[in-house]
């Protein structure tokens, strides 16, 4: 017999396959997603094995697994999967349930900020600036300095940062995507 604790956790696995448009059970764990995932070397749980989470309902794994945050959303898991499984929007889906639930870590946050701060300023992103930023908001201000001459003598990143010419229109942008964001709770 279920307690209400796992019938509320199904439910709420259920509601994000759903919303994700995933079945859980296309995916016959292959492997070809985790094989060729670019961040999958840094994850904890890899592509393979959240969907695997989804099959043996093991929500709360998902959404406190630093995955979620380290999907770029690049869909090479897509392309390769046989069955189109979408983890991608499985892992979106997931981010934005982590943050209903509070699972949110502290660093997503910091760089989500300074990522968009960067956006605002300059209409794209300025990686030095943006790790620096990173480094010092959390607490880790030499963590990069190590690649940092390797990445200058290579011309890996700038030193000054570009402005785009319509930053006010990229603004704009941001400012539609936050009030939809606003509303994606109730939403989707």
């Amino acid at each position: 017999m279920q307690s209400e604790k796992q019938k509320e956790q199904k439910e709420k696995l259920d509601e994000l396959l759903r919303k994700a448009d995933v079945r859980q059970y296309d995916c016959y764990q292959c492997g070809k997603c985790t094989g060729g995932c670019p961040m999958a070397h840094a994850m904890d749980l890899k592509p393979r094995g959240v969907m695997r989470c989804t099959q043996i309902g093991s929500l709360e794994r998902i959404v406190k697994s630093n995955t979620i945050w380290l999907c770029t959303g690049c869909h090479t898991c897509v392309e390769r999967c046989p069955h189109d499984v979408n983890i991608p929007n499985l892992i979106e889906e997931a981010r934005y349930l982590a943050a209903e639930m509070g699972y949110v870590r502290r660093d997503s946050k910091i760089l989500n900020e300074v990522f968009l701060a960067n956006i605002r300023m300059f209409g794209r992103n300025h990686e030095m600036l943006l790790a620096g930023l990173y480094n010092m908001l959390s607490l880790k201000p030499l963590q990069d300095m190590p690649t940092v001459p390797h990445m200058l003598t290579h011309k890996l990143i700038g030193v000054l940062p570009h402005q785009t010419k319509n930053t006010a229109g990229i603004n704009r942008m941001i400012a539609r995507a936050e009030k939809f964001s606003s509303m994606r709770p109730a939403g989707k």
